[in-house]
């Protein structure tokens, strides 16, 4: 049993993940490197691994954890996730509220 997949496996694999693709674009984000792969006798061998690698990558684009970016990006992310998030704590809040009046229950 081979311990690598071919570029049409890898396309499959990222299939079952949910991001469409064909072989093209994993032949290009091979040549990018954005999958890890080793060439033989004219085919990639991907390894499974390095396919998990690329989806966690782009499942981190947009985000303060993308690849690449710089210190000051991270940071303007991570203080809108903040503000995102304390908003949440916000309606959360007023919903456990109404659901305690409803309830009867007095809030402490």
């Amino acid at each position: 049993m081979k311990d690598y997949m071919t570029i049409s496996e890898t396309v499959d694999l990222l299939h079952n993940y949910e991001l469409e693709c064909d072989e093209k674009d994993v032949r290009q984000w091979i040549a990018k490197g954005e999958i890890e792969a080793t060439e033989f006798e004219g085919n990639y061998h991907i390894y499974e691994p390095a396919v998990l690698s690329f989806l966690i990558d782009l499942s981190r684009v947009g985000t303060a954890y993308e690849k690449g970016i710089d210190d000051k990006t991270k940071i303007e992310r991570l203080e809108e996730m903040v503000q995102e998030l304390q908003k949440e704590i916000d309606r959360l809040r007023c919903e456990k509220l109404k659901l305690e009046l409803q309830l009867g229950i007095l809030p402490f």
